[in-house]
């Protein structure tokens, strides 16, 4: 026990500056046994302060660890469980209840006592002692001398009862001394142990008169004890006296201790109050100038402008402030918020009127514009409304972090107003534009709609719908006399206007560009006024978010491409920004009027959907490539998506028209009229696409077209009875095969493949059902002839068979002189001469192919003779310079 004390004094508490008193060896009540060593320290230096710690051996070595620590200002209540009985049970409450057991009774009782003893002198009997024997605590209060006294009784009383008594050492020596002189003679050890207790009884007779010689000696040494008792009580009560001195000097030092660290806290929460009151003074004080400015300053001018935004920065800074809630509760800084509030509310007002007037103002501008003035096609810039709003951009920050409620009303009061404007300033535009297209002023507005779905409707010719602009002339028909001169003179300005195709694409040029700068100047100004520079198009479901997206949506079909552009209210909703809100309120008719005017250009002439499709792409693109804000590129990313239905609603017309197509009432049918309206339209098509960089759409309208008319080709063939369906398959084929060689479009050459195998397929069908046989008997001849051979016949041997003689062959050949082979062949040039037409062009095709048909029927006679009836001397009645002689001169006479 000993060892373990200093070890922990040397290990622990030496190194703290504490002083171990006392240690238990214990463990937790109610668990496995786990022994540990409860120890009582205190410190050596003023002031006192006592602890309780717990150790455990460490898991290596004989090393200890402190695994928990009490301060002994925490020890409420200390429980030994019971007085009257041993029990190593006991309790230690400090906010909770540690219940512990001793390793035995009795160091339990001296902990106990230990514990007291610090109780009493370091924390003034503090702690409450429960169900522990008095005589414990007794013990703690006896002074030391009396328990001096009280040791010889107590081993008086310890000889009395016999306790055992083990040997020194020496005395263990000195027996075994005596043992080794006496080993000779010891033979009986109880005669030995008789001599022995008589030795003792003399020694103990010589000590007794010993005692007896020296009693007087005794007698002084007990009268110097009794007077070192006396002395010793007198220094005892000395002791205690200056203890109970310097207990009340210690009273005295903690309090003057106590007192100067409450003049510290004093000095410290002064200091602090200073601060505080400097910060309030600094940070909630505006002055008289500013003021002022909020009070009474002027908003129209640009000095007192300036002031006007000093001093709401001012304000903004005061009230922004973070205060603690303790400065809340103090009256000036209440009522100092209280004016922060009023100025503020003021200031408020009064811009909110001076702002909402100039919004109202400008949107009720009444002045007249630039292009009613000169008549050029110039939309009016809005430069000077914006310069004169942004100034104020510090302002409406203010008051969208102050008031986001008042603001985003004049957003609204903004819109509203700006949107009358521009509404205004759209439709004389647009009522200009459509002067400039048609000639027609508003006064013939009716009339000219009302020809116009007149005019979408009559399409019944391809040539005069599509390629030649035939608007005036279904006006005339349609107008009166009275309007007869105005359209007159409105179709010789368009047929002059109109000559070329660079008109429409000057015109559709000069729209996009006029328009373009205005949207991109209007939303970069409601951006930066209204702070929307979080706002952005491409969350939402109907913009494109990047130049892929829009090249994906220029070579989709139109169907693909509303799916894209068009969704539902429920899918729109809650991803429309305030930036894309305000701009489609502001504008809210322009993508309509751009509708209505590709829709007027369609109407003009349909071809102008060709120039509309490329310089919208191209716009469309070059916004996409550019930085150009989002409202213009989904504004002509719409137009564009309207452009393609149109264009696929051309397409689909003139495919339907195609397939509809009837036949020509005229005697030779020849190139038909849609195939001439296809050659057409593939010629003003790449004209118009020659520098597109794109030409997705108008390939996929090439095959639809063409695969129309090679299907209406063979239907309008096959319900003519009068021309053989292959002489008109036939023509058609051949021009759209050359058309197609001409034009060398890459998307075509599949199909110009087709025609080419069209052409060719149906020229021999026609070639081998009008030509025939022409030497029929002997065509039946020599197939009898094949067919012996084919039985197993050999040829050499054909010539004795009787049917097939030389004899039968020459009667054959008899019958086909010359002159009647010529008057055959004139028959059939003249029914091929009827059969084919002059523009198709195929005539000398077809009599030269019919040609060669016969030359070669002829050689193959001329093989089966020699082969078998070789030697016979059989030739034919004409020669093959006869034959191509024969077709030379009905060439030549016709």
């Amino acid at each position: 026990m000993i060892a373990i004390r200093n070890q922990l004094q040397k290990d622990f508490f030496t190194p703290q500056e504490e002083r171990l008193l006392g240690l238990l060896y214990a463990w937790k009540a109610g668990k496995k046994r786990k022994n540990c060593i409860l120890c009582a320290a205190v410190s050596t230096d003023r002031p006192y302060q006592a602890s309780l710690v717990k150790f455990k051996k460490a898991d290596k070595g004989d090393a200890y660890k402190q695994v928990a620590w009490w301060s002994f200002e925490d020890l409420l209540v200390v429980d030994g469980k019971d007085a009257d009985k041993d029990n190593p049970e006991f309790d230690l409450q400090f906010d909770k209840v540690y219940k512990w057991i001793a390793s035995n009774s009795g160091e339990k009782n001296n902990f106990m006592s230990c514990l007291y003893k610090l109780n009493r002198r370091y924390m003034h009997s503090r702690i409450k002692f429960i169900n522990i024997s008095s005589q414990i605590l007794e013990e703690c209060l006896r002074p030391p001398v009396e328990e001096r006294t009280s040791e010889p009784v107590e081993v008086e009383d310890v000889e009395e009862i016999g306790v055992y008594e083990v040997l020194t050492p020496k005395e263990a020596l000195d027996v075994e001394k005596i043992m080794e002189q006496f080993d000779q003679s010891i033979s009986n050890s109880e005669a030995f142990a008789e001599k022995m207790s008589k030795d003792l009884h003399v020694l103990d007779e010589a000590n007794i008169r010993s005692i007896i010689v020296s009693e007087k000696q005794v007698t002084e040494l007990m009268e110097l004890i009794d007077v070192s008792l006396v002395e010793v009580r007198s220094i005892e009560q000395t002791l205690q006296t200056y203890e109970e001195l310097l207990q009340s000097v210690k009273e005295q030092m903690d309090h003057i201790h106590r007192s100067n660290y409450q003049l510290q806290a004093i000095d410290c929460n002064q200091q602090k109050l200073l601060e505080e009151v400097i910060f309030l003074v600094d940070k909630l004080d505006l002055t008289e100038e500013h003021q002022e400015a909020l009070r009474t300053g002027d908003l129209s001018t640009p000095e007192s402008l300036q002031a006007c935004i000093a001093a709401v920065e001012a304000l903004n800074n005061c009230m922004n402030v973070r205060l603690l809630p303790g400065h809340r509760k103090l009256q000036s800084v209440v009522e100092q918020l209280i004016t922060f509030e009023n100025l503020r509310q003021l200031f408020e007002s009064r811009f909110i009127r001076h702002i909402n007037n100039i919004f109202v103002l400008q949107g009720n501008d009444s002045s007249v514009s630039l292009m009613q003035q000169t008549g050029e096609l110039i939309f009016p810039k809005h430069k000077f409304y914006h310069d004169e709003l942004l100034p104020y951009n510090p302002l409406m920050a203010w008051l969208k972090s102050s008031n986001p409620v008042i603001f985003n009303d004049l957003s609204k009061v903004y819109t509203e107003s700006i949107r009358k404007l521009y509404d205004k300033q759209i439709k004389e535009f647009f009522d200009l534009l459509k002067f400039k297209l048609t000639g027609i002023k508003d006064g013939m507005k009716f009339k000219i709609q009302e020809s116009f779905e007149k005019l979408t409707a009559s399409t019944s010719n391809l040539q005069k719908t599509f390629f030649r602009n035939s608007l005036y002339e279904h006006l005339e028909s349609e107008t009166d006399l009275t309007d007869r001169g105005i359209l007159d003179k409105a179709k010789d300005d368009q047929d002059r206007e109109w000559s070329t195709s660079s008109y429409c694409t000057e015109i559709i040029d000069q729209v996009l560009a006029e328009l373009a700068p205005v949207c991109i100047a209007e939303e970069e100004f409601i951006t930066k006024f209204f702070m929307l520079m979080e706002d952005t198009y491409s969350e939402t479901p109907q913009l494109l978010g990047s130049k892929s997206d829009l090249t994906a949506v220029i070579n989709q079909d139109s169907t693909e491409r509303v799916r894209i552009y068009r969704s539902t209210p429920e899918q729109e909703d809650p991803g429309i920004s305030n930036k894309r809100k305000m701009m489609n309120e502001i504008f809210s008719t322009l993508e309509l009027d751009l509708r209505g005017f590709v829709n007027l250009c369609d109407k003009i002439n349909p071809s102008n959907t060709l120039h509309l499709l490329v310089i919208m792409s191209q716009h469309a693109l070059a916004a996409q490539d550019s930085d150009t804000p989002s409202f213009i590129k989904s504004t002509f990313g719409n137009s564009l998506v309207h452009v393609k239905r149109n264009f696929d609603k051309c397409i689909s017309g003139l495919c339907k028209q195609i397939e509809e197509a009837k036949v020509p009432k005229k005697t030779k049918i020849g190139i038909l009229p849609f195939v001439i309206g296809f050659e057409e339209f593939l010629t003003v098509a790449e004209a118009i696409f020659k520098n597109a960089e794109r030409r997705g759409d108008l390939d996929k309208a090439y095959n639809k077209l063409i695969a129309a008319v090679f299907t209406s080709v063979k239907n309008v063939a096959l319900m003519n009875l009068k021309i053989p369906p292959d002489v008109v398959i036939m023509e058609n084929f051949h021009q759209i095969y050359c058309f197609l060689s001409e034009m060398k479009i890459n998307s075509l050459e599949d199909r110009k493949k087709e025609a080419y195998q069209q052409y060719s397929e149906h020229l021999n069908l026609y070639v081998t059902k009008y030509l025939g046989q022409p030497l029929e008997k002997l065509n039946i001849f020599f197939d009898g002839v094949k067919t012996r051979i084919a039985q197993g016949v050999k040829a050499d041997e054909i010539s004795y068979q009787l049917v097939f003689s030389k004899q039968e062959l020459r009667k054959v050949i008899e019958k086909y002189q010359g002159k009647e082979v010529k008057k055959a062949l004139e028959t059939l040039y003249k029914k091929v001469l009827k059969h084919l037409s002059e523009e198709g062009n195929l005539l000398q095709v077809v009599w030269c192919t019919m040609q060669g048909e016969f030359v070669r029927q002829y050689k193959q006679f001329e093989e089966m003779i020699a082969r078998c009836y070789p030697g016979s001397g059989i030739t034919m009645n004409f020669s093959i310079e006869d034959i191509l002689q024969y077709f030379l001169d009905i060439t030549k006479s016709n």
